[in-house]
């Protein structure tokens, strides 16, 4: 195992130094390869690499090393727990030449022999030697960067650096950079612990680098630390960075993680730290719900309630039914409501989802990361709507084979409508006036509900389909 002193992070002053001394602010739109696709960017968090010192002909060895660097974070805990919740992603930017510079300006640089001095012309200005640190290898053109993510791929949530050479060399911050050593894997993990859930070095990076974080505190009561339900836990304890100077006033979690040393598993508070964000970034892991309107009437003798849910593996997530405040199901994602369950007037259906991975102890879990969706079920229509011209809207024919007419008489609001099957699906939504026709030559034989709406008010009808 190393101690992992050699790749440092670059403070927000440095960076912010690199963006406005920046040599190069050239961007250009870039292809763009997807290596790991598990749903809409809008929802799930997306990992966006980029490459420097790779020439058109050696792109695809740079997708080949994307989908190596990525296969491996999907094996380490807990991403390979949760490896549905994200999208990864290939911006395919290509360089006049490959490799990286080495000025040979670092007094810690190895021999000519092993690392020769080099300076070619890359897109990002990729370079080792950076603040006199041999492996600190930094893509130095960050706003170049900035601004090929934002014309390629904005959605992105973290962003990584390949650089072509295949000298031992990285470093952190927003945009982490590794190179295509063997040992890149292992860096790349160490530093999204860094860049994605604000962890820090469990080794003493320097007193510019101390402060308050998920693995790194001032208090060492055990009663009161931040980490205190994991104490005890697989060596979880509370430990000095040393017993002189400023690190002698700081403490971690453990003294072998993957914040500390290359190699090693990322330690309990620490995976807490990573699970805990991606569930905040991700939100609810519940896609869809049918029906998708929160006021039901029921109209048949039963209709069914159904969940699509995101699951890490193995699956963790507790799902339970409440029907008027009583559970009545537990960890299935689709129920059936009869009307012998059902009081008269309205009745809430209420669903609660919540990750109980034992991978987190925080004491707040359970109260911010329960996920909710609740319906209104009426066994009365005048228990959800008070309209009495909405009452008297027709449809018809029924059953019908071709054309459905529906309107509404003396009317001069916009009506908005839904037609959905019995297992809450729409297939159907549109608007009218007084009158519409809704061609069914695609509709699935059955019955079908539709539902209309007026601001707050509702109104429903059975139909079946030939």
């Amino acid at each position: 195992m190393q101690l992992f002193k050699t790749i440092i992070r670059i403070s927000v002053l440095q960076l912010f130094v690199a963006l406005l001394t920046s040599a190069s602010v050239k961007s250009q739109t870039f292809a763009v390869d997807t290596i790991l696709y598990s749903g809409n960017p809008k929802k799930f968090i997306n990992l966006v690499y980029m490459g420097d010192g790779y020439r058109t002909e050696e792109i695809a060895t740079f997708i080949e090393n994307v989908v190596t660097t990525s296969d491996y974070l999907f094996t380490v805990s807990p991403f390979v727990n949760y490896r549905n919740y994200f999208n990864v992603f290939a911006i395919k930017v290509n360089s006049d030449q490959s490799g990286a510079d080495h000025p040979r300006t670092a007094p810690d640089c190895p021999s000519e022999m092993i690392h020769p001095k080099l300076e070619v012309n890359t897109y990002f200005n990729s370079t080792f030697d950076y603040y006199s640190i041999h492996r600190l290898l930094v893509a130095k053109n960050t706003q170049t960067a900035y601004n090929v993510l934002l014309e390629n791929f904005p959605l992105y949530d973290n962003t990584f650096m390949v650089v072509n050479t295949p000298y031992y060399g990285g470093s952190g911050g927003w945009l982490a950079v590794s190179s295509i050593n063997e040992a890149s894997n292992e860096i790349v993990v160490h530093e999204i612990g860094h860049s994605f859930a604000n962890l820090a070095d469990e080794y003493w990076a320097g007193d510019r680098y101390a402060a308050e974080k998920a693995n790194m505190t001032k208090e060492k009561n055990p009663e009161f630390v931040k980490w205190k339900n994991w104490i005890g836990y697989n060596n979880v304890g509370i430990y000095q960075h040393s017993t002189s100077g400023m690190s002698a006033n700081w403490y971690r979690p453990h003294n072998n993680c993957k914040m500390r040393y290359l190699n090693s598993p990322f330690c309990p508070v620490c995976k807490e730290a990573l699970v805990l964000k991606i569930i905040e970034k991700f939100g609810s892991p519940i896609l869809k719900y049918y029906p998708d309107q929160s006021n039901i009437y029921l109209t048949e003798d039963s209709i069914q309630f159904n969940l699509n849910i995101i699951k890490p593996a193995p699956n963790t997530i507790r799902v339970k039914w409440l029907l008027n405040g009583t559970v009545f199901n537990m960890n299935t994602d689709s129920v059936s409501i009869f009307s012998n369950q059902l009081a008269e007037g309205n009745n809430t259906l209420l669903v609660e989802v919540l990750d109980t991975t034992d991978l987190i102890r925080a004491d707040n879990h359970k109260v911010n990361n329960t996920f909710t969706v609740s319906w209104t079920i009426s066994t009365t229509q005048t228990n959800i709507t008070d309209s009495d011209y909405m009452n008297n809207f027709k449809v018809y024919p029924t059953p019908v084979s071709d054309d459905l007419i529906i309107e509404i008489e003396d009317n001069d609001q916009i009506i908005n409508f839904e037609i959905f099957n019995l297992l809450g699906e729409i297939v159907y939504k549109g608007n009218f006036v007084k009158r519409t026709i809704v061609k069914t030559d695609n509709f699935v034989p059955g019955t079908y509900i539709i539902a209309l709406e007026n601001g707050q008010k509702f109104e429903f009808r059975k139909i079946i389909k030939q």
